[in-house]
């Protein structure tokens, strides 16, 4: 993979509202929850750091100063999402920053016990737009909904990816994408406003490529996320 084919952005969406976790939120921001001291936005900053990226943008939004205030001295740019429309929007804020280069997606609420998986998505990277999956295990499995379900793989090209069904459970032992992801130029070409569908047309035409990450993974999104990142991270 040539130099400037590196991945030298992250983006890092906290404009949500974050409405799954409104209890624990800090300020009305999910991302300021701390999980064993640091908060979940700390610790995808630094998980994207530890992978050699050093150019971060945090989508926020202007309903959300306490973000802006939390990362005043922190080094990394701020962008605006002015209304809550989605993932692919979120980044697409940033979109003026990035300029066109290949982009790390972190999203906060979803963290990972033992590993970096945005360090392996970037040593791993051949310019195709890449995402982290892992393989649904017992416990965790079972509070989760049948969404982000890989239907078709064929070594590391992600041929095939399920609809959304968030009232049926995640099926054991199957593959799900999580969290993480490399988005390229050829995803911003068949993007609209849903990146399901945006990465189900990369299936289709076998530029979409997966990175393995073995190890536990938490969905802070889920009570029961929650209160599991607390009892790991506390130890």
């Amino acid at each position: 993979m040539a130099e400037e084919d590196d991945v030298k952005w992250a983006v890092i969406p906290a404009a949500g509202l974050g409405t799954r976790m409104s209890e624990n939120a800090v300020l009305g921001c999910k991302e300021l929850i701390e999980i064993g001291g640091l908060t979940m936005l700390e610790r995808t900053i630094r998980e994207v750091e530890d992978a050699g990226i050093e150019q971060i943008v945090v989508i926020s939004s202007p309903n959300k100063p306490a973000i802006d205030s939390a990362l005043e001295e922190r080094g990394v740019e701020i962008v605006h999402q002015m209304q809550p429309n989605g993932l692919v929007d979120a980044v697409r804020c940033a979109r003026s920053l990035t300029a066109g280069s290949p982009c790390l997606v972190a999203l906060p609420d979803v963290l990972f016990t033992d590993t970096n998986p945005s360090m392996i998505l970037c040593n791993e990277f051949d310019g195709s737009t890449r995402l982290a999956v892992v393989e649904a295990a017992s416990p965790w499995v079972e509070h989760l909904c049948d969404t982000g379900r890989v239907t078709e793989i064929e070594g590391n090209r992600i041929l095939g990816i399920s609809n959304k069904h968030p009232d049926k459970p995640f099926p054991l032992g199957e593959i799900r994408i999580t969290g993480r992801s490399i988005w390229t130029e050829a995803f911003w070409n068949v993007a609209e406003d849903n990146e399901v569908e945006a990465l189900r047309r990369l299936a289709a035409e076998q530029i979409l490529s997966a990175s393995f990450v073995k190890t536990p993974y938490i969905d802070v999104g889920l009570t029961v996320g929650y209160k599991y990142a607390q009892s790991i991270f506390n130890r």
